[in-house]
């Protein structure tokens, strides 16, 4: 079985087109399960209409309002399937994809060394891929390389297995609500490879309160999660970029600049970069 997993946060009409989109797959060898993130307004209410429909599965679980991440990683544990797709819930499906998923699941389903498969996106109302193709269909790579040595540009839909997720949860910091993606993306790259497919079956939409139209002001009031993103960006692309983002992420989460320094992996590089990351943290905040 395949779980569809949605985090969902104050969120009652998007998901009613993602529900809608589901209806119109001529797969029906899933679950849907929808982890609420303490939405406010009438997600619940919503959400409870269709459970009653019974046209398809669907568990819904409130949580208090932990974040996006807390939520996927409470998802992960409640999923019964054995591909975990991760959709949100501002997105909706392309008809009659998921059977494709799901095929493509069965070829990989046995091989240890693949953690998942990859598809593409297109922009909401077109035909249009969000950013670029893969370089070729049914390539095999790791999720790191095909964005950091491939080229390929632009969010992107994912499915992995629901063991490997069980094995790479996103980290729960104290007091923050968000960790990129990438993060555990790239933890998954250090032992997994995935097939990727030049298929498109999810309709992208971005909205003005969604997390990409925000991500800045996201990441700087969850600084941790960001600085251990950079830190571990930095062992896989040693850049003075990734250093200098680690050492701006750090003085947003007001750690002491030693100590800053400490925790990186190259220590003379993070003190180099620290005068230029305070630089670029002042002009940052000055647009305030």
């Amino acid at each position: 079985m395949l779980t569809i997993f949605t985090p969902a946060y104050n969120r009652e009409k998007e998901l009613k087109r993602l529900y809608e989109s589901l209806l119109e797959q001529d797969f029906l060898n899933f679950e849907w399960l929808i982890v609420d993130d303490g939405s406010v307004d009438n997600t619940e209410q919503v959400v409870s209409k269709m459970v009653k429909d019974k046209k398809i599965a669907i568990r819904y679980v409130k949580q208090e309002n932990r974040g996006k991440s807390c939520a996927v990683n409470h998802g992960i544990d409640l999923a019964e399937g054995e591909l975990f797709f991760c959709i949100d819930s501002d997105d909706f499906f392309v008809p009659n994809v998921l059977k494709k998923v799901w095929e493509e699941y069965e070829k990989i389903r046995d091989d240890e060394e693949i953690a998942g498969i990859g598809f593409l996106h297109w922009h909401t109302g077109t035909e249009n891929v969000v950013g670029t193709e893969y370089p070729c269909d049914g390539m095999v790579d790791t999720y790191f390389n095909i964005y950091n040595k491939h080229g390929v540009k632009g969010d992107k839909q994912f499915a992995f297995k629901t063991s490997v997720m069980r094995k790479y949860k996103f980290p729960e910091i104290p007091n923050e609500k968000f960790v990129p993606e990438a993060l555990l993306f790239n933890r998954i790259s250090n032992e997994y490879k995935m097939v990727f497919f030049n298929t498109s079956i999810v309709y992208k939409e971005y909205l003005e309160s969604g997390y990409t139209s925000r991500y800045f002001d996201l990441a700087k009031r969850n600084p941790q999660g960001q600085a251990l993103y950079y830190k571990e960006l930095y062992k896989l692309c040693p850049t003075l970029y990734n250093v200098a983002a680690y050492d701006m992420f750090c003085i947003y989460a007001k750690k002491r600049m030693f100590e800053a320094v400490k925790e990186h992996p190259n220590r003379l590089l993070s003190l180099l970069m620290y005068f230029p990351a305070y630089i670029k943290y002042l002009q940052k905040e000055s647009k305030k």
